[in-house]
């Protein structure tokens, strides 16, 4: 769901730290606001000069950023570094003019031949990225778009080109992007592309002592010949992990850029990655492309965890640590729910628990071991150890998750086919517990006991906040990890009230399985019903009569009771709906208010409960007078009924 902070060729939005209502939107050459997403209303702050007669080149798309220590400063770049001390109202010039600037790269305003350049798209000489050091106030970092890395490491009072020591970096390159490390304020990541000079080579460059040497970290040979970079990213928490956006598409290294991986998973390989971001609370990869919309990463936390070891886990089967899941309440966004091919929806964040687990299939001692592959690429996705040798007899050909509350009580379970492939993966368990069964005239198919399977355990009672063991099972080999379950942070709900309806909810789960325990007592007891009808049809015996009609009679009375439970089958087509509630039905309602609301038990919810209780309870009641009389008399009759299994056979003629 998207909505529009400012108008014009839009390029960085950046969100005020201190209220997310308020925040700073660019526009094409140089344009600059400070948004009110409450009102809509846009404040014009794009720097000025003190010199009327000073000319200030700004980018179609400049640059922008906000101090880390200080929520009130903001950036901007033109040929000077601007910077704002209260949120853009007035700003200063803290550099001398960071660019090269070269006259023969300034004649935009003159005809080329064409046409002149009248939008400001050829502006040239100008700052593209500035970058302040999370790590050291003071420290940043400005690159231009005409081949210039300047650093400063006290505030912008003096500031030093150190383009001329980086080896193998072209001349007047683009400097788009430099990411400083939140973890040593001399070290930073810049990215230089060269393809407007059809040089489409890659390149990435790192400095850890604020520039006085460099390391390339991407070749041709690691990402591709004509692949040129665009943007990179490293992980605040393991310096190791690294991802790097390229013209076509997105890699990931986890030994800091000595060796790259394509990522391929979900995400178009072939695609500009314009911008990386790691979200600080949500552990989220956020990638901005060119003309694919933006994609996220959920949890990179087990890349982490790859990072820390040096690869892929060894272990055939490994949990990782879940992040904390939220029982939710999900908006419909604004805009027509079922627009059809009116508006491009995209995919939010499957809801319940996201679970990551890695396998390494053990493989028999004679079997070559199998990396982890990339079903695209064909190629091992990160180096794996060797997984160990299978057992005599045990298969590895499924995957089974077990969920224990706080009290040990086993309360989901749920099964899914082997990864096809060595590597990691994920399951969703949608923080319910084990389904129940439905009261039903047909027999349960395989698998239907209640619980898991797929969907991720959706259907049964929803579970409560609290702490959980999720306990992931593979062949002979188990892992094991603790998942928090949450309430909806936005919703100040006391425990007392879920727990609460959690109860009403268990107590109506319980009338439930009285009225399927109804139904299947009746199920089976039509099942010997048939089977009766159909030996005395088949004996032909004319001394049965009697057995006949009284079977007939009972397997009128069964369908009558499975009717009065359930409701008559209505063979007719179309959306049917029962005229008359049933006692299951009734059930249903009460679920419905029960599970819907997050106030304390409402009388109304009593009154629900009650219908529900009552109904059930008369359910219990007619079945039971069935069983006691009508079916102990068939019982009774039947039992002295012989059916002998032997038929008798005429003398065949010659």
């Amino acid at each position: 769901y998207w909505q529009e902070m400012y108008f014009g060729d839009g390029f960085d939005v950046s969100p005020d730290p201190d209220d997310s209502r308020y925040g700073y939107a660019m526009s094409q050459g140089g344009n600059l606001a400070r948004y009110d997403l409450k009102t809509g209303f846009t404040k014009n702050t794009r720097p000025t000069h003190p010199d009327p007669n000073m000319k200030l080149r700004f980018n179609w798309n400049a640059a922008l950023a906000q101090d880390p220590h200080n929520r009130g400063t903001v950036y901007y770049g033109s040929q000077f570094v601007h910077r704002s001390t209260n949120k853009g109202d007035t700003w200063e010039i803290i550099s001398p003019d960071l660019t090269s600037n070269d006259p023969s790269k300034q004649k935009q305003h003159e005809s080329g031949g064409l046409t002149m350049d009248a939008t400001g798209a050829e502006n040239h000489c100008t700052i593209i990225a500035i970058a302040p050091s999370p790590a050291k106030q003071g420290v940043i970092w400005v690159g231009t778009d005409d081949g210039n890395v300047q650093v400063t490491q006290d505030g912008g009072k003096t500031w030093t080109n150190v383009s001329g020591k980086i080896g193998g970096m072209p001349k007047g390159a683009w400097i788009p992007q430099i990411h400083p490390s939140s973890k040593n304020a001399g070290e930073a990541f810049v990215v230089v592309n060269n393809y407007r000079m059809f040089d489409y080579k890659p390149y990435l460059f790192r400095t850890k002592d604020y520039g006085a040497t460099w390391e390339s970290l991407a070749t041709p040979a690691q990402v591709g010949e004509s692949n040129f970079t665009l943007s990179v990213v490293q992980d605040p928490v393991e310096p190791k992990l690294l991802f790097l956006g390229t013209e076509n598409g997105l890699f990931v290294s986890i030994d800091e850029g000595k060796n790259w991986t394509k990522w391929t998973n979900d995400f178009p390989a072939g695609t500009p990655t314009m911008d990386l971001i790691i979200h600080p609370r949500e552990h989220d990869l956020v990638i901005g492309t060119f003309g694919r919309a933006i994609y996220v990463l959920d949890d990179i936390r087990p890349l982490r965890e790859m990072a820390k070891v040096g690869g892929m886990p060894s272990k055939p089967v490994q949990l990782f640590t879940p992040p904390d899941a939220f029982l939710l309440s999900v908006q419909q966004p604004s805009g027509p729910r079922f627009d059809a091919n009116a508006v491009f929806n995209g995919q939010n964040r499957p809801l319940g628990a996201m679970i990551t687990y890695a396998v390494n299939k053990p493989v028999a001692p004679k079997e070559e071991p199998k990396p982890a592959i990339d079903p695209k690429t064909k190629k091992p996705i990160v180096e794996t150890k060797p997984p160990a040798p299978a057992k005599p007899g045990v298969k590895y050909d499924s995957v089974k998750l077990d969920i224990f509350n706080a009290k040990g009580d086993l309360v989901n379970t749920i099964r899914q086919k082997a990864p096809d492939e060595n590597g990691v993966h994920r399951i969703s368990w949608m923080l319910n517990e084990k389904s129940d069964r439905q009261p039903s005239r047909e027999r349960p198919r395989a698998g239907q006991a209640g619980g898991g399977g797929g969907f991720g355990g959706f259907g049964g009672t929803p579970v409560l906040p609290g702490t959980y063991k999720l306990r992931l099972t593979f062949g002979d080999q188990k892992d094991s990890a603790m998942l928090v379950v949450k309430a909806d942070p936005r919703m100040e709900i006391p425990v007392s009230v879920y727990e609460q309806r959690y109860a009403m909810l268990k107590d109506l789960q319980k009338l439930r399985a009285n009225a399927t325990a109804a139904t299947d007592r009746l199920r089976e007891s039509k099942e010997v019903v048939e089977e009766f009808e159909k030996k005395i049809k088949e004996s032909k015996r004319t001394d049965l009569k009697e057995a006949a009609d009284k079977t007939k009679a009972m397997k009128d009375s069964i369908d009558a009771l499975f009717d009065y439970i359930l409701g008559k089958v209505d063979t007719r087509q179309g959306i049917l709906r029962s005229p008359d509630p049933t006692p299951v039905s009734f059930i249903q309602t009460a679920v419905g208010y029960v599970a819907r609301s997050l106030d304390p038990i409402s009388e109304t919810d009593r009154r629900v409960y009650k219908h529900a209780e009552d109904k059930v309870a008369e359910v219990t009641r007619k079945v039971n007078a069935f069983y006691a009389t009508a079916w102990k008399q068939y019982r009774e009759m039947m039992e002295k009924v012989t059916l002998s299994p032997f038929k008798d056979y005429e003398p065949i003629k010659q």
